[in-house]
């Protein structure tokens, strides 16, 4: 079988709305060993440890300016470490990234997307929360233009007691644009006392958006608290009346509602610095024709 054949297009279920094959067309990709399409893309795994006890912050571009750019990182957590991830997706070619973290007991992993879309542009997070009392925060924007597709896919495992997970996926999408969600959390049998809550809520700017969302609850324990919720729809037209009603111009009153709809996705807990730049590529995203 050759590498290409590997490849997965829609008929595989992950990748149903993200055609990867179609993306690459006739590119034969050099394929290593690894457990995921992506891994296998990637030239290599880049691991780390967070230490007991110890916080860590990273942050991650993918911008550069390459046909194809796949990259694969693991994480371990011990007892009461925390690790932060930020990542920020610009490039408009075929862009993978998946990351892989392990939470022992006490652990906390908080991660936020921002991702742009491109020709493909697909975020992979796989959470195995191994450790009793583990929390998850999984937050993620997409903003896809014309001819931008971005796909924000994770998959959180509790197998330990009193686990907590909260995901909010928020997102707009232009004509032409196509924004995915696929998040799956589940609760193994041994997972007793989880709390899980995961929500997708996209918008649709203009006629001829795509948005497309799977989120996915899997319980196998009996004492738990978990939820899910998914909307997509258009601009608020009422409230969109009233600002104008207050003299606000409409394209002005268009950014400013798609803003305050998408920064609720943005955990307070990032730094200052952070938060400010990624509050402003949504500006400078905006800026560019409001829908």
């Amino acid at each position: 079988m050759s590498d290409l054949a590997l490849i997965p297009t829609r008929r595989v279920e992950a990748w149903k709305y993200s055609d990867l094959r179609a993306a690459l067309g006739d590119e034969a990709p050099l394929l290593r060993d690894g457990r995921d399409i992506i891994e296998r893309l990637a030239p290599s795994t880049e691991r780390g440890l967070v230490a007991a006890g110890e916080q860590r912050f990273v942050v991650e571009r993918l911008d550069r300016g390459e046909p194809t750019l796949a990259s694969s990182s693991e994480w371990g957590v011990a007892e009461g470490g925390s690790l932060t991830r930020v990542v920020m997706q610009s490039a408009d070619a075929v862009t993978l990234s998946i990351c892989r973290v392990h939470l022992a007991p006490r652990a906390r992993f908080r991660q936020f997307v921002l991702a742009e879309g491109g020709k493909l542009a697909r975020i992979e997070t796989h959470v195995d929360v191994a450790g009793a009392e583990a929390e998850v925060e999984l937050n993620g924007l997409y903003l896809c233009n014309g001819g931008r597709h971005a796909d924000l896919t994770s998959v959180i495992d509790h197998r330990e007691v009193g686990g907590q997970t909260r995901q909010l996926i928020k997102g707009v999408a232009r004509k032409r644009g196509r924004g995915v969600f696929q998040g799956k959390i589940v609760v193994e049998r041994g997972a007793q006392k989880t709390d899980a809550r995961q929500y997708h809520h996209g918008m649709l700017l203009e006629e001829g958006a795509e948005i497309f969302a799977k989120p996915e609850l899997m319980i196998h324990a009996d004492d738990v608290q978990c939820a899910h919720g998914n909307t997509a729809g258009g601009l608020d037209e009422r409230a969109l009346f009233y600002m104008r009603s207050r003299g606000v111009p409409e394209a002005e009153a268009r950014a400013l509602l798609i803003e305050s709809f998408l920064v609720e996705a943005i955990p307070n807990s990032l730094p200052e610095d952070v938060h400010s730049e990624l509050t402003q590529r949504i500006r400078a995203w905006l800026s560019g024709g409001a829908a």
